[in-house]
């Protein structure tokens, strides 16, 4: 999964956002690591069910750059 996640942060830019809907305990995992790892900003949603569902929304957006992304600007 992290795999994914990291590519998924090379590939958007500043600003730009991604949606997933899974299960809540994915989507913790997930946010965990785009707030700690890299620096995003995330919320949790109800899902279309209500609070008593377990299939949440994650919003995630990317607003800092990163090393990476300071490199390739310059």
């Amino acid at each position: 999964m992290e795999d994914i996640l990291l590519e998924m942060d090379r590939i958007l830019r500043p600003g730009r956002a991604v949606i997933i809907r899974d299960d809540i305990a994915i989507l913790a995992r997930i946010k965990n690591f785009f707030t700690d790892r890299m620096r995003w900003d995330c919320q949790i949603f109800d899902g279309e069910d209500g609070s008593d569902d377990r299939e949440k929304i994650l919003f995630a957006a990317k607003t800092c750059c990163n090393d990476e992304d300071r490199d390739q600007e310059q």
